[in-house]
């Protein structure tokens, strides 16, 4: 028997959300690039392993009792795919491609509310995948770990997903996301978190959102050509490469200018990315914004603002 226990953070997306979706980034003039930072906002996964085929998943999330899928074997975890009741479906699924002989206990936790639009719930789902293949002696590298799950979650929510979500659990501190033909480009920028941490305030609203159904509506506005979609992505790209320069330099006051700049594009391209809770707050920020700060509204159920403020959620280094 053995147990092993895997910790990882969530992301805020500060610039290039959507280009992270295949194969958007790779139908632009110039690559494709997503800049993002930790935040040390857990998901922790325990796997346990022990003799037989039985299987067990336990998913907590931030409030209630945990949701818990039991199964004889492995074969009752097929059937269970076809049957779609299992509430635990992702994790189980991480299961079945990483312990496929079954034995296996797996116990996942996360802190992020769910839909809060922090990457939660693929971050709680890379930490399972690591966990999981260590647990079962084949660990596998960071970037193998991003292909499965993402795969996973595909298979899921039978829809289009993106990268961007997995690469801060992974990696940690301020990234740079370039996609390339043929994979993604990791830079990690020499940013002052720190700093950073005290520009930024993250707020959540309360109003889950389903970011499939968004990545979904782009997606299919931008292949079929939708003038203002196209528009508002190619501006976002160029203000995504704009933000990893800044951030190349250290200069955080321009990346947050061009962070801003980018919100109200993205805002412009997609009314609904903001749910009533961010719209609400959007006007006293501005407000703020009049008096020398930079303000913009990002993320989905949860609204980040760059500020002048002192954060209460440091970014993860």
């Amino acid at each position: 028997m053995r147990t092993v226990t895997g910790r990882v953070p969530v992301r805020i997306d500060l610039a290039g959300g959507t280009l992270d979706i295949w194969p958007i980034h790779l139908t632009l003039s110039e690559p494709g690039v997503t800049v993002n930072v930790a935040l040390d906002v857990p998901a922790t996964v325990t796997v346990e392993t022990a003799d037989g085929s039985a299987v067990r998943v336990a998913v907590r999330g931030v409030t209630g009792p945990p949701v818990v899928s039991t199964f004889a074997d492995m074969g009752a975890v097929r059937a269970s795919f076809a049957d779609g009741l299992d509430p635990n479906k992702l994790f189980t699924r991480a299961v079945e491609a990483l312990a496929p002989e079954g034995g296996v206990s797996l116990s996942a936790m996360a802190s992020a509310p769910q839909g809060s639009g922090l990457g939660g719930s693929s971050a709680l789902l890379a930490c399972a995948v690591a966990t999981l293949s260590h647990a079962v002696g084949r660990p596998l590298e960071r970037e193998a770990v991003r292909r499965v799950s993402q795969d996973l979650e595909t298979w899921v929510i039978r829809g289009p997903t993106g990268y961007q979500d997995y690469y801060p659990p992974l990696f940690g501190g301020c990234l740079a996301l370039e996609g390339r033909a043929g994979g993604v480009v990791v830079e990690r920028l020499p940013v002052d978190l720190e700093g950073l941490a005290k520009r930024l305030r993250l707020v959540y609203t309360g109003a889950p959102h389903h970011s499939g159904i968004t990545n979904w509506g782009a997606m299919r506005a931008y292949f079929d050509g939708e003038r203002r979609t196209v528009e508002c992505l190619e501006r976002i790209a160029a203000l995504s490469r704009l933000v990893r320069a800044d951030l190349r330099q250290g200069d955080l006051d321009a990346a947050l200018g061009h962070v801003v700049e980018e919100g109200r594009v993205r805002l412009l391209m997609a009314p609904g990315v903001a749910t009533e809770g961010i719209t609400r707050s959007i006007e006293p920020s501005v407000l703020r914004a009049r008096s020398g700060r930079r303000c913009s509204a990002r993320g989905e159920a949860a609204a980040c603002w760059s500020c002048s403020a002192t954060s209460t959620n440091p970014p993860r280094s």
